[in-house]
């Protein structure tokens, strides 16, 4: 398995969700092999996901390679990076909105290889539908590139969708961040304050939801995530209608949270080895 992480990690950023960097950071430290770390633009904009995940490549010793969204004016697309798609099968995790997913697949059509195993995306809700918060759960990654989505969603890519209403049960607040040592613990605790005073301020919480750790986890501690298969149908507002049409794709339906945090901050706390090197053991699964 190669992975392609595709973020808009606005950790670094003024503003912006910076549970992005939680995911990327765990990834990296996974000994999962990493083929290349991409920006795409949402919670920031592309040139400061940019060099928001070269920074945080530096602290987890991750040595690229770092590759420009499709909306770029310099530097190696992700969506021209040939070598990328043309290798072994990719699995794609998709923390942002699908801009770059969606320019591969239209070079695709002009003839250019894709090879894509597995696309997890962070979106949609098994409760509710729509567009915007408290009500209904912000549906960001899929409606701020809209036409994007619609391009993935309606293409043979095999997609894994962890919903937004599973994914805010993983939460991480100060006590949670305490756990994190090191100069990444430190950039991680600096980086949330923001989203933790904006949290006690719009929610009067004191923790916020790890949506897109969720996502890294499916696949840096599998046995804390239960999946099942389901049609899905994908509204014209860019909500997702579950159990519609006959698209098939496999959702995220329970996680052991506790389990997946764990997991994580042993990834997080590991010493930064050589790439590749072993990951901390996983937990038991939750019986």
């Amino acid at each position: 398995m190669r992975l392609l992480v595709d973020s808009d990690n606005a950790l670094g950023s003024p503003r912006g969700d910076v549970d992005d960097a939680l995911a990327v950071a765990a990834l990296l430290a996974s000994g999962l092999p990493v083929a290349a770390l991409a920006s795409v633009g949402g919670n920031t904009p592309e040139p400061l996901a940019a060099a928001n995940n070269r920074a945080l490549g530096v602290l987890c010793g991750f040595p690229g390679p770092y590759l420009r969204g499709a909306t770029a004016a310099d530097g190696e697309r992700v969506d021209e990076a040939a070598w990328l798609w043309a290798g072994e099968p990719l699995t794609v995790v998709a923390l942002g909105p699908l801009t770059n997913l969606a320019a591969a697949l239209a070079a695709a059509r002009r003839g250019s290889r894709l090879d894509v195993a597995e696309v997890l995306v962070v979106g949609g809700s098994l409760t509710s539908r729509g567009r915007w918060p408290p009500l209904w759960p912000h549906e960001f990654n899929l409606t701020h590139d809209l036409p994007a989505t619609r391009a993935v969603w309606d293409s043979p890519l095999p997609l894994t969708v962890v919903p937004l209403d599973v994914a805010r049960r993983l939460r991480v607040g100060t006590r949670e961040l305490r756990e994190l040592a090191g100069e990444l613990g430190e950039a991680l605790r600096r980086g949330s304050r923001r989203w933790l005073r904006r949290m006690r301020l719009l929610r009067a919480s004191r923790t916020f939801p790890a949506y897109d750790l969720l996502a890294a986890a499916c696949l840096f501690a599998p046995e804390a995530v239960e999946r099942a298969e389901t049609a899905a149908r994908l509204h014209a507002r860019g909500w997702i209608e579950w159990g519609a049409g006959e698209r098939r794709v496999t959702v995220v339906r329970e996680v052991d949270a506790p389990a997946v945090w764990r997991r994580g901050a042993a990834l997080l706390n590991a010493p930064r080895g050589a790439p590749g090197s072993p990951p901390p053991q996983a937990p038991p699964p939750r019986r």
